[in-house]
């Protein structure tokens, strides 16, 4: 990391990881979700906040995928070997030239999971198969996102199913407060629930953990504390932390005026 320099001050250089913190907020939505779905008694009835709670775990879980796979190729850009000095330099060199000919000049054409399956390549490994899980559910994942995003409204009812009702169904419960509930589609009023949320936030945890632990790295997300339950659940490193500043979990860079 280069260093800006204060004639006689010493100057503190922040490095912020923001997977871990759009992994908290899935995780957190996830569970603002439960509590109302958890809290729910007799008939069927829509709830806006609940809606917004799965929704953007749904969001805040892509966003940490997407967030975790730059991470990796900005470090090897930017040559800064905290998280991944354990890549071999050609591997390093491999991911800084394709950042350079990608979004180092904003010219980004590869989808967030490809962006995986190439850094498994660059490092000589094999990537993940398309077919299989933790694939295809991540894959999934990203899908309903970009549905969301990108969303267009369709009449839904008898025959007229949403495309992604066939992939989802049977995958997690339904929406707890949709039971009961004959007019209201399976997507997306009785697939958007607590049983969605934590399927979410679990398979992108399986496929970026899956990825790190081939790729010999351990993530910023897997050396702070301040990720909740589900995190909890699956497979974790001992925390280390190179220094927490305004209790921030940050990597920080120091550095001293040159003399002579």
């Amino acid at each position: 990391m280069n260093s800006v320099v204060v004639s006689g001050i010493p100057t503190i250089m922040v490095r912020i990881y923001y997977s871990s913190y759009h992994l908290w907020a899935a995780e957190h939505f996830y569970q603002l979700a439960g509590e109302i779905e958890d809290a729910h008694e007799g008939r069927s009835r829509f709830d806006i906040k609940h809606r917004a709670y799965v929704t953007n775990t749904i969001l805040s879980s892509v966003a940490f995928l997407e967030a975790a796979i730059n991470e990796v190729f900005q470090d090897a850009f930017d040559n800064y070997l905290i998280y991944i000095g354990s890549l071999s330099v050609e591997t390093r060199k491999i991911l800084a030239d394709f950042w350079d000919m990608t979004e180092a000049d904003n010219k980004s054409f590869v989808s967030i999971l490809d962006k995986y399956q190439l850094a498994l390549r660059f490092a000589g490994m094999e990537p993940f198969n398309k077919g299989e899980n933790p694939y295809q559910d991540a894959n999934l994942v990203v899908k309903i996102r970009n549905t969301l995003i990108h969303y267009k409204p369709q009449l839904l009812g008898g025959e007229n199913i949403h495309q992604l009702e066939a992939k989802l169904k049977g995958k997690f419960p339904e929406n707890k407060l949709m039971s009961g509930s004959a007019g209201n589609p399976y997507f997306p009023d009785k697939a958007l629930g607590k049983g969605c949320a934590e399927w979410t936030v679990k398979s992108v945890l399986i496929f970026a953990n899956g990825f790190f632990l081939r790729m010999g790295v351990i993530p910023h997300y897997k050396k702070v504390e301040f990720t909740k339950p589900i995190a909890e659940k699956l497979p974790r490193d001992k925390l280390i932390v190179h220094f927490i500043f305004s209790l921030s979990f940050v990597a920080l860079s120091f550095s001293y005026p040159k003399f002579g």
